[in-house]
């Protein structure tokens, strides 16, 4: 009896078996299901060897930020940004391009900026009582931007927060503070997507936590920075 041939191997059938294994093609997230918009903070800032010295953000103690409105005012609520996926080849060609679906932005960037604790802040979601003097600040803050996307091997994200400031006076100032995060792209999926999403948050909470220092601390507020020429 003739006994069935066994599989043949060869770079046919390793090229197969590597198109197969793709992270890309396992990918968790998908146009119908809404990425879970999960806040984690990174951690502080370490010192790295010969690099610049790591400021430590600290405010006044006792400054509250009272945060009277929290919005997502994004031109689009529905996603919050795109996959794309690549042919496994030397000159990779991209093959197709995947949206991530938005989970509940609001609630994500509230409990950033409930994070603010870490730095010293007393937050608390409404409006202060009495008109905003040293050792308080009251913040009306939009979500304008959240947008991650893979580039290359890595995942990049861009985060933009609009923060409207009641001045002592009862004028108000407005600022933009945006924040960038990137990441090594593993497996594209659902946590590395949301885990670099937070980086750029972490960095734009930052930046609107050191200028809201000033106004603890009876100072004007910082000039805005300058706009980067494109």
């Amino acid at each position: 009896m003739k006994r069935p041939s066994q599989p043949r191997t060869g770079p046919a059938a390793a090229f197969l078996f590597a198109l197969c294994a793709m992270p890309g093609l396992a990918q968790a997230v998908t146009e119908t299901e809404p990425l879970d918009m999960v806040y984690q903070q990174a951690p502080e800032p370490e010192q790295r060897p010969n690099g610049p010295p790591v400021e430590t953000l600290r405010v006044p103690q006792g400054c509250k930020l009272y945060l009277p409105a929290i919005e997502d005012a994004r031109n689009n609520q529905v996603y919050v940004g795109n996959l794309t996926l690549m042919m496994p080849t030397v000159h990779a060609t991209p093959r197709a391009v995947e949206s991530l679906r938005s989970g509940d932005a609001g609630m994500w960037t509230r409990n950033a900026l409930l994070s603010t604790q870490r730095y010293g802040y007393q937050p608390i979601v409404g409006a202060p009582a009495a008109a905003t003097g040293a050792r308080q600040v009251s913040a009306v803050v939009a979500l304008r931007l959240a947008h991650a996307w893979s580039a290359g091997l890595n995942l990049v994200s861009h985060v933009v927060l609009k923060v409207s400031y009641r001045l002592p006076g009862g004028e108000v100032a407005t600022r933009l503070y945006h924040g960038m995060g990137t990441r090594t792209n593993w497996a594209s999926g659902n946590g590395e997507f949301m885990s670099v999403l937070n980086l750029g948050m972490e960095e734009a909470v930052r930046s609107m936590a050191t200028d809201a220092a000033a106004l603890c601390e009876g100072k004007p507020l910082p000039a805005p920075a300058p706009a980067v020429a494109q």
